[in-house]
Parts: structure tokens; sequence; C-alpha cells
């Protein structure tokens, strides 16, 4: 950090008029500030940050200033600060700490960088983990969540919340059918699981787990094979409900909260199949006969590819912990939209610029995408969700997705074009950038395309100049560039070339004389 990049963050501050998710201000002209413990724990519990010392937040007019007025003591500061850092947290800090002058004012800038995700959670130890643990919300830092604390224990102490046991169930709480074809696919898939029992197979691929030397179902093997997985896990559902407006509150004609609302209900696959067939009977679908053929097409009010990846998505990914039990999914149909939510945000390093690529990402629940891909059904091709529900919302010309990482849920948001006015800023900023993107490649298209035409000109050009060092009739031109329009040629090569004094006629009274004849104006 240098001057100007501090600078630039004290203008980022005077412009927005607050603190930011990654820029804080303390004031340190009378000393060390009594508290920014929580600030250094969140800046490397979210995307990191840096503190500003000696910079002063002050209200004046009903608006909020940020001024440099400097630190008292810069020597007794850092040395503070690195002491900190380096005794009071766990893990250990190591801030970069950087001196300007601005004004003739000692500014301190701290910064904090992002811990990776297997050393996170960061905390006070003074106050312990579970109160000195801090997360970044907007300018604030708040304590972190006691699922927020195990989800970042849990990921760097590789937990599978999907391989816990479910100590009330047994095996005879699978689905019979779902589970002769599993066992027939996976001996299909390794021959030589054909030696072993249905029970062995079960254990290897993770459905079924020992406790004690008893056997058990775990989550995945329920959530997979399960009869019914809401007999040991009532909320573990997906509530699909209808709008009749814009926003949750709306009411529609009659009074009414919701055109439709479905508790659904089952295993992943069941679960999957219900929520598909409630939006089906909720969207519109546009019918298109064709002049030419009378074929009938149906365009549905959302592409049906995207849908279903985002509905498996949102149930094969979900967080199926013990933090998690007693929160469903939600699916919300509205006007303009339609949202699922996802139960638990991103999982691990998982982000969303990672998103925007066609890099594989980390999977929260292993075991339960692995019995899916073996089961066959509503995995196909893993990897390509995000992306296919991007292109096929392009393909339908629809705006893309929107997703939403929250702090405990994940959210994608599809809109259906049809209101335009009520997109969302970063939906709008969007399609502005994609429309000068595509105004730019048919401006690029354009150049290219006359460029090549003014080159082709320019070769016919030269090759007519160069077969009339003889004369030559409007025939012989014509034959030996393969012309079947004299008229054509005439117009676009010709009479320029007569225009510009480059060619003559060998009978320029006579221009329409069927022996007139073209050669090169050797004074040109």
């Amino acid at each position: 950090m240098d001057k100007k990049d501090i600078l630039e963050m004290i203008q980022e501050l005077n412009e927005k008029q607050t603190e930011t998710i990654c820029i804080e201000a303390k004031t340190a002209s009378q000393g060390k500030p009594e508290k920014y413990y929580d600030t250094i724990s969140s800046f490397a519990n979210t995307i990191g940050g840096v503190i500003l010392f000696g910079i002063e937040e002050k209200a004046i007019e009903n608006k909020t200033v940020f001024n440099p007025v400097g630190v008292y003591d810069i020597n007794s500061l850092q040395k503070h600060i690195t002491n900190l850092c380096s005794t009071e947290f766990e893990p250990v800090i190591r801030p970069e700490i950087n001196v300007v002058d601005i004004d003739n004012k000692k500014v301190v800038a701290v910064r904090i960088n992002a811990l990776t995700p297997r050393t996170k959670p960061c905390y006070y130890k003074p106050k312990g983990l579970h109160k000195g643990s801090y997360i970044r919300v907007g300018d604030r830092d708040d304590n972190m969540s006691e699922y927020e604390i195990y989800k970042c224990i849990s990921y760097r102490d590789n937990v599978r919340d999907d391989l816990m046991p479910v100590l009330k169930a047994s095996i005879k709480d699978f689905d019979e059918k779902l589970l002769n074809r599993f066992i027939s696919n996976a001996k299909t898939d390794r021959p030589k699981f054909a030696e072993f029992s249905d029970e062995e197979i079960l254990l290897q691929y993770g459905a079924l787990t020992e406790v004690e030397d008893k056997i058990f179902p775990t989550v995945a093997g329920i959530m997979v094979f399960g009869n019914y997985p809401q007999k040991f896990f009532p909320q573990w559902f997906v509530a699909a409900m209808v709008i009749p407006g814009f926003e949750i509150a709306d009411l529609g004609n009659e009074g009414q909260r919701f055109d439709d609302n479905k508790r659904i209900e089952g295993n992943i696959s069941e679960m999957y199949e219900e929520t598909m067939a409630f939006i089906n009977r909720n969207m519109k679908v546009k019918v298109i006969i064709s002049d030419k053929t009378g074929i009938r097409t149906d365009i549905t009010q959302y592409p049906k590819d995207a849908l279903r990846e985002a509905i498996s998505n949102m149930l094969i990914h979900r967080d199926y912990s013990q933090f998690k039990t007693g929160v469903y999914s939600i699916v919300t149909v509205y006007k303009d939209r339609i949202e699922f939510r996802n139960v638990g945000n991103l999982y691990g390093s998982n982000t969303l610029e990672l998103l925007k690529t066609r890099k594989a990402m980390e999977v929260r629940n292993e075991t339960i995408v692995k019995l899916l891909e073996t089961l066959g059904g509503i995995i196909e091709n893993r990897h390509t969700g995000i992306f296919t529900m991007q292109k096929k919302m392009k393909e339908a010309n629809l705006p893309e997705p929107i997703f939403t990482n929250e702090r405990e849920d994940f959210v994608v948001t599809f809109y259906n074009g049809e209101y335009p006015e009520l997109y969302p800023e970063k939906l709008i900023t969007n399609k502005k950038t994609q429309d000068k993107k595509t105004q730019d490649k048919k401006t690029q298209d354009k150049k290219t395309q006359d460029k090549k035409t003014q080159d082709k000109k320019t070769q016919v050009f030269n090759q007519i100049l160069e077969m009339c060092i003889e004369p030559k009739s409007i025939m012989e031109i014509m034959k030996n560039l393969g012309y079947k329009s004299n008229k054509t040629l005439k117009r676009n090569y010709i009479r320029p070339l007569l225009e510009t004094g480059k060619l003559i006629m060998t009978i320029p009274d006579k221009p329409t004389s069927k022996n007139q004849k073209y050669i090169v104006n050797n004074g040109k």
C-alpha cells in the first residue's frame, strides 16, 4: 500500500459516507483505540481488509465525513498491533503495516489478509472461540454464529455430514426398488462387487455405516434411498409457493397470500420430481404453431433444463449438518422471477467468482453425489450445473441467472424477462455490459466484413487492370473472372476504373458498341 492507495480508500469512505466491508477507520489521535481486535478477526474471517488509524469519522450537516487527524504515537501503535496479532489471535495474524503522511498528519494503514478456508475461524483468544470469532457484515463486525464456527471447523477437519449415522433408522427404511436398481448398477460399474453382499456394497458406498458393531443408514443413505426421510428429519423438505405479486407480502385480487403452495417431501429424487412438477404447473407456456409445417412448439416461461439444474443443486448440495436439521429449502415463484433458496451458503473454498468459470468446485456432500451418480436419474454431468443454467437462460433470451451467497444461504434467481423495469441494479449493469459487448462484436464483425469486401474489390480491380494491358471485351473479362452478369461487373468494377481514368474505352464515342473493348490507360 502506498499513499495513493490510502488516499483512494479515504475518498471511497467519503463518497459512500460509511465504512465498508473491507475498510475500517479508527481515530487513534489520543492513543491506541480501546477495541479493534474484532475488526482484525472479522477481516481475517471474511475477505480481508484495511484498518486506517488516524482517520476521524464526523457528522457534518447531515453528512458523514472522514478526515485525517493523525496518530498520537506511531511507534507505540505499531508495536501494539504487531504484539496483538502475534500473541492474542488463533491462528497468528501477520499484518502489513504502512505509515503515510497526509496533510502533515501521520496515518497508519494496517492490512489484514483473509485466511484460507482451512485455517478459519480466526478468534481473539482472551474471549475464546465462540465469543472471540467475528465476521464482517457490511461495515459491522458481528460475532460468528455457532453454525458459522462449526462450518469452518468441520471443513478444516474434513467432517462429512452426509456420512453421519441415523441411529433411529435401519435398512428397512430404504426403498426396495431404488436399492435394487442401485445394487445392480454398482455391480455393473464395478464387477468385483458381484462377490459382495448388498450390505457390504452399501457400506463401501457410504449408504450404511457401522457404529459399535451395529449397522445404521447414513444421512446420505436416508436422503437417497429413504422411503420417507422426513420421519427422521421433519424439516428437510421443500416449501414451494406461488406469490401473486412481486414481493413475499403481496396479496392477490381476492386477498390470497399464495396462488399455490405445497410442502414437498420424500427422498431427493422424489422431491426433485415433485418440485419440477410444481413449477411446471405454475409457469406460463407459449404455444407457437408453424405456418409452414403446422408443428406445435411449447415455449415455457423458464427453460426446463435450467430449472432442473437449480432444483438438483438445491437438494444435492444443501447443508445436511446437525445445525440445519430444522431448516427447509424454499422455492418461490413471483410474477417476475423464481427464487431457489438453498440451505447453506457456498462450501469451503468455493466463491461466486469461481462459479463463473468451468473449474471443478468442492462438493459438500460427496457421498450423496456418489450414490446418485450410481443410481442414475437427476445427476447427469457433474460440475456443469451453473454453466447449464447460464447457457439455457441465454439461449432463451432471458436475463442471466443471479447467484447470491448470503451468510447462511445460497440463492439462485431466474428472471422471466417480462418486467425489465424491476430488474435489480446488478442485472441492469450486467445487461448494459452485455449489450455493449454485443454491440462491440457487431461493430467489429462489420469492420471485418467491410475489410474483406474491400480486399476482394481491390483484388478484382488488379485482375482487370492486369488482363487489360491488351484490349479486352466485357465478355472476355467476364469469362476470365467467372462473372455471369455484365451489369454487375460494369457497375462494381468497370465504371469505377473508367471514372478514375485507370481504364479507357477503345471506342470512347460509342460506349455501348458491341465491339467496345477496354485497355489500361498508360498515362495514369
